[in-house]
């Protein structure tokens, strides 16, 4: 069986040689030629450590030696990190290339016992796990990231356990609750509710974790969304006043799908909405540590039976050497398939166009054939198979068998598929994010270039992922030059020298700016970035948003212009007003106009007649309202004063000061507006009160002695509706602590949080109750009550009164 052995260490898939007992080379496999660059012929019968030349650049001893002398004292000096496994020793080995890269090696020895137990030589086995230790490194580095994109998502942020203790707390939650991450990390009993609420209680993180039962029966304005909640609420004990807050939760699985937390986003929206934005964990695995002839490997002859099947095929399948030997008719395939039905090496026996024919996805290496596939009936839950089959020749080349090896690669499988599931999911975030988002390495290359990006700079990512030298600053500057994100790997001390509009958050960055060649006329954008982290601490790039604000930079802009244009048309319009009441003899009079805005359509006057012989001892008393709000009412206004005082200075009798101005007036309206108005001439002389009311709110006349009210009805149609309407006056009689109340509708139509009017009924209440103050007083008593029953809304309408009081001559 000499031919046996030599194609049995041959079949080997790692690199393997074997040393005789004076050290001498004599057995160098195919994996070890291929391995070394060494042919077997070259180093077969080599001593003196020869064997080690091709790794050392020298000769000297290696773990096959130390094992073969079973000097393990000085092995364990030599090799800290040595698997003893009774005589056999494992041992993990970096090489160091050319270029800098590392190369991860798993090298196992073992001593060769003859049929006496005597030590007559020693084998050694090379297998690269390079790829094993990437996929470890780079599930770190994911996890690192990931942390990253988490503390910098613009939602505020956390994550509970099952314990319901915060295991996260982003730096958007320490902005919006003005708690640092240190200091919550760890807590539970709702005691993160508190910034929030003011006292412990759940949050929609906790109802995650409630039964549903529970959850419909207490929260029903909760909506559920898949295995989400979502809800919008009001937190009137957050911040000076309150806010208003959209929150959405949901729960958080590990890789076998059990819950094991709950992770929450809170955005305060009363001032913006933001994308949530939701990060999971990825979880690392190492690969098991596998004896010496690691893969589970079994050899059938010409007749496919079983002559050999190893412990690691034992292990792997529950069947044991001696249920097996012997065995044919696919039996061995049964652990596997749960069938009978050939195995790779039952393939190496058969024609090649069968092998073709019925499995097209096998490679052919040489007379080998390798396989990797998914086996669902293998394992609980199925499992990755990496096979390898090759024949055995004996001593004159014929073939007698195969030999097939069977490695479970499911873990390595997993690890590949969770690192590109992370890696599609941080991508997918980033893509999602509602601001232009960038992320460049420490090289200043490209990574990430999000949808937002894309619509901003007008770049695609298929054009711009992988660039760097600062290419991707062009379509923002219309040269190469370093963007925020480059700022990020500059020290403290030479960016504060350099760029001192830029303002630093720790080791964020943050810059309001002017893009000049960004679009077509150029943008003002918000920037913000900051640096990206491995698992050690070291910086691996930087991350930068973008933000377009150049409309609100040119709405702030004309706010201001506009907001200035108002505050001169307010001071004009206020010039309109009498700056003080006149004295009339018999009469108190008291009146006040407050605008909704900066300017209105309001207005009161006050005229002496004084003017004409006739007017002596006559006041002409004027109160009006112009549809419309703003400029427009304020220059109608305007208009209608101006008419109107105009034609009291040529007519004694309202009914022929209104109907002239109304005429005017009606020429004039182009738009529509119209002004309701009340206008009447108050006599010292004989306490009589001449009016015409065109279409305005009927004053109210309180009548102290009999403690009762009048209205002064309307005389006609409000001015500028119809050129030719005549307009009658009436007369009435004002006695001593009469009081007449004119006002706009600004006073009755003012509403309270209920939608509920003031009414005229209130009004009259008010008049009846403080009619023994002086019009003054009463003025300030209505107002005062008007803004308290609104309780201090917005003013959607103007407020004007105008208070007319008899007195005792």
């Amino acid at each position: 069986m000499e031919g046996f052995s030599e194609d049995i260490i041959n079949f080997l898939p790692d690199p393997t040689f074997a040393i005789d007992k004076n050290g001498i080379v004599v057995a160098w496999n195919h994996e070890m030629e291929a391995f070394s660059g060494i042919p077997a012929e070259e180093m077969i019968g080599k001593g003196n450590y020869e064997y080690s030349i091709w790794i050392f650049g020298k000769p000297r001893k290696i773990l096959i030696d130390y094992v073969l002398h079973q000097d393990i004292k000085t092995l364990k000096k030599i090799y800290p990190h040595l698997l003893i496994e009774g005589q056999k020793i494992f041992s993990e080995f970096t090489m160091t290339l050319s270029d800098g890269s590392l190369l991860y090696f798993w090298i196992t020895a073992s001593p060769i016992l003859d049929s006496h137990g005597s030590i007559i030589g020693a084998i050694e086995s090379i297998r690269d796990v390079t790829h094993q230790k990437k996929s470890q490194i780079k599930l770190m580095e994911s996890q690192k990231y990931i942390g990253d994109i988490f503390n910098f998502l613009p939602d505020a942020t956390f994550v509970i356990d099952l314990d319901e203790k915060v295991t996260m707390w982003n730096k958007a939650m320490e902005d919006i609750t003005g708690v640092p991450s240190e200091k919550i990390i760890g807590k539970g009993e709702y005691e993160y509710a508190i910034p929030f609420y003011g006292i412990p209680k759940p949050l929609l993180a906790n109802l995650i974790l409630m039964p549903d039962e529970d959850l419909e029966k207490k929260y029903d304005e909760i909506i559920r969304d898949g295995d989400s909640l979502v809800a919008k609420i009001c937190i009137p004990t957050f911040g000076i006043e309150g806010a208003y807050f959209w929150a959405k939760a949901s729960p958080l699985y590990n890789s076998q799908g059990e819950i094991i937390g709950a992770i929450e986003s809170i955005r305060n929206i009363t001032e913006k909405v933001t994308a949530e934005i939701e990060i999971k964990k990825t979880i690392s695995r190492l690969e098991q540590i596998i004896n010496f002839l690691p893969d589970a490997t079994f050899v059938i002859d010409l007749e496919g039976k079983v002559i050999t099947w190893n412990k690691a095929m034992e292990e792997m399948t529950g069947v044991l050497s001696f249920q097996i030997h012997g065995k044919g008719d696919f039996e061995y395939a049964i652990p596997f398939y749960r069938e009978r039905r050939p195995l790779l090496a039952n393939l190496i026996l058969w024609p090649d166009d069968e092998e073709e024919k019925r499995y097209a996805s096998l490679i052919k290496d040489g007379d080998a054939l390798i396989a990797d596939f998914f086996l669902p009936t293998f394992g609980k839950d199925g499992t990755y198979i990496w096979a390898k089959a090759t024949p055995i020749y004996d001593k004159e080349g014929e073939i007698f068998g195969a030999i097939e090896s069977i490695r479970d690669v499911s873990k390595r499988k997993l690890a590949e598929k969770e690192s590109e599931n992370a890696r599609k999911r941080l991508a997918e975030i980033i893509n999602f994010l509602p601001d232009a988002t960038v992320v460049i390495d420490t090289n200043d290359i490209v990574k990430e270039w999000n949808v937002a990006m894309e619509l901003l700079s007008g770049i695609p990512a298929t054009e711009i992922l992988g660039k760097g030298q600062y290419e991707y600053a062009i379509p923002f500057y219309g040269e190469k030059r370093p963007i925020l994100a480059n700022l990020v790997f500059k020290p403290a001390h030479e960016l504060e020298r350099e760029y001192s509009q830029i303002t630093r958050e720790g080791d964020t960055l943050v810059v309001d700016t002017y893009l000049p060649k960004c679009g077509m006329n150029g943008k003002f954008v918000w920037a913000k970035a900051t640096p990206l982290y491995d698992p050690n601490g070291n910086i691996t790039g930087a991350i930068e948003t973008i933000r377009d604000i150049t409309d609100r930079r040119k709405m702030e802009e004309l706010l201001a212009r506009s907001k200035a244009e108002l505050e001169i048309a307010a001071d004009i319009q206020r010039s309109f007003l009498p700056d003080s009441i006149p004295v009339i003899q018999g009469f108190d009079i008291a009146a006040k106009s407050i605008m909704a805005k900066e300017v209105g359509g309001d207005f009161f006057d006050v005229i002496p007649m004084e003017l004409t012989p006739l007017g002596k001892g006559m006041f002409g008393i004027l109160i009006a309202d112009v549809s419309g709000k703003g400029v427009p009412a304020a220059l109608f206004m305007a208009l209608s004063r101006v008419v109107v005082r105009v034609n009291a200075t040529w007519f004694l009798e309202p009914e022929k000061v209104i109907t002239t101005a109304n005429a005017i007036i009606s020429q004039d309206s182009k738009a529509g507006m119209f002004v309701t108005l009340f206008y009447g001439i108050l006599s010292d002389q004989n306490r009589t009160l001449t009016y015409v009311n065109a279409g305005h709110n009927p004053p109210l006349i309180y009548r102290s002695k009999s403690n009762s009210f009048e209205e002064l009805q309307i005389t006609g149609m409000a001015m500028g509706v119809i050129e030719e309407e005549k307009y009658k006056q009436v007369s009435i009689q004002i006695d001593e602590d009469d009081i007449i109340v004119l006002y706009t509708d600004g006073v009755t139509e003012s509403v309270n949080p209920s939608n509920e009017m003031f009414g005229e009924v209130r009004l009259k209440s008010l008049i009846h109750k403080h009619a023994s103050l002086s019009s003054h007083e009463i003025l300030t008593k209505i107002i005062d009550e008007v803004q308290n029953f609104s309780e201090f809304q917005p003013q959607f309408d103007d407020i004007t009164l105008l208070i007319i009081k008899g007195q005792n001559n």
